[in-house]
């Protein structure tokens, strides 16, 4: 977050461009991580009245993600980017996020490494199945946006929103799209909230003619709600219809609040990547060992224009390491929220609500 017109690469832009975001964390990572941490500290502190209040009750305070929705925290910036907004965690409110441009070039380097190294991404034309609103309907909505520029991860041969503006998931409109594009042989990429992805696969009659590859990407969970599939039960229904060499679905965890968001491993568990760091935390603050739950922790310097660097989640998770899946960081699994669901984006999808 160096000034514009300073050369010098900063740590934080260092730790953005890091390759090989899934190996094992050395010396020289941890201290380039500590750096930028500092860096973006410092930062925050000497632009940001608010924030330096915070910091001087406890230095780098862990600043619970509902204190953003109730108290305006944003660090001034004098910069083109663009406002998000999340979805709101019921009398919470909503977060208001200005992605700056260079702190959306970190994001959109990080993101395009960990679709790599997952494998979600082709080189070929591939049709994009979104199952959100069009940005351009949804405002500055953040789960829409979001879902909007992970189409970056191959060329875009045709784009399909199948949310309207008001929010109604339209199964119509995705099938149809589905039913064209198996006449084809080009990839087909599937993103959208959890539980527009059930309503998918129920609304699915028959399956479709032999596919390309699939690969899909959930988000949004369901907090809790009333589902009538679970999640294994729905990724299998969409293998069913949806027959292809490779139909791949994974998980996707993040917020508007937080600078990343993390791809699952084909198990289903989220490791996080070198440009960040995690902790369970019990009651009372402390970090907890593999295997128990509490409150998710995540830390990441990318941000310019929010002090959110050390994060305490309304998430409730467990961490553990030694995955099958071989990526040698340890992961989080993700349990649940302990806020209430009323006013999430899933939520209101589940209601048949509108979200916007």
């Amino acid at each position: 977050m160096n000034d514009p017109a300073h050369t010098e690469v900063s740590a934080i832009d260092a730790l953005a461009g890091m390759g090989a975001p899934y190996t094992s964390v050395s010396s020289a990572d941890e201290e380039l991580f500590t750096r930028a941490m500092l860096e973006c500290d410092n930062w925050h502190r000497q632009r940001n009245a608010n924030y330096q209040r915070l910091w001087s009750a406890q230095s780098r305070p862990m600043t619970p993600v509902g204190l953003f929705k109730r108290t305006d925290l944003g660090t001034p910036l004098d910069a083109p980017g663009n406002w998000l907004e999340s979805s709101g965690t019921g009398s919470s409110g909503k977060t208001r996020v200005f992605f700056d441009e260079p702190s959306l070039a970190r994001i959109k380097r990080a993101m395009f490494q960990m679709f790599l190294l997952n494998r979600f991404v082709d080189m070929a034309p591939a049709n994009f199945l979104l199952l959100s609103p069009s940005p351009d309907d949804a405002g500055a909505l953040g789960y829409a946006t979001a879902f909007e520029k992970f189409t970056a991860c191959a060329p875009v041969k045709e784009r399909v929103y199948a949310v309207s503006a008001s929010g109604s998931f339209e199964p119509e409109r995705a099938w149809q799209a589905l039913q064209r594009w198996s006449q084809e042989k080009s990839p087909i990429f599937i993103f959208g909230l959890t539980v527009f992805f059930e309503r998918l696969v129920l609304a699915g009659a028959a399956p479709l003619a032999p596919l390309g590859t699939v690969k899909a990407l959930t988000g949004g969970g369901w907090k809790g709600m009333e589902k009538q599939l679970s999640r294994p039960e729905t990724v299998a229904r969409l293998q069913e219809l949806l027959p292809a060499p490779i139909c791949e679905v994974r998980d996707l965890y993040g917020m508007t609040e937080h600078p990343l968001h993390y791809l699952s491993c084909a198990l289903g568990r989220f490791h996080i990547p070198k440009y960040s760091r995690f902790s369970i935390l019990d009651s009372v603050g402390e970090d907890l060992p593999a295997g128990q739950s509490g409150l998710i922790r995540l830390r990441n310097p990318f941000f310019a224009a929010l002090p959110s660097h050390d994060l305490l989640t309304e998430d409730l998770g467990q961490w553990g390491q030694g995955c099958a899946c071989e990526c040698p960081l340890p992961f989080i699994e993700f349990m649940g929220r302990v806020s209430e669901a009323t006013g999430t984006c899933a939520h209101s999808a589940s209601q048949g609500g509108d979200l916007l």
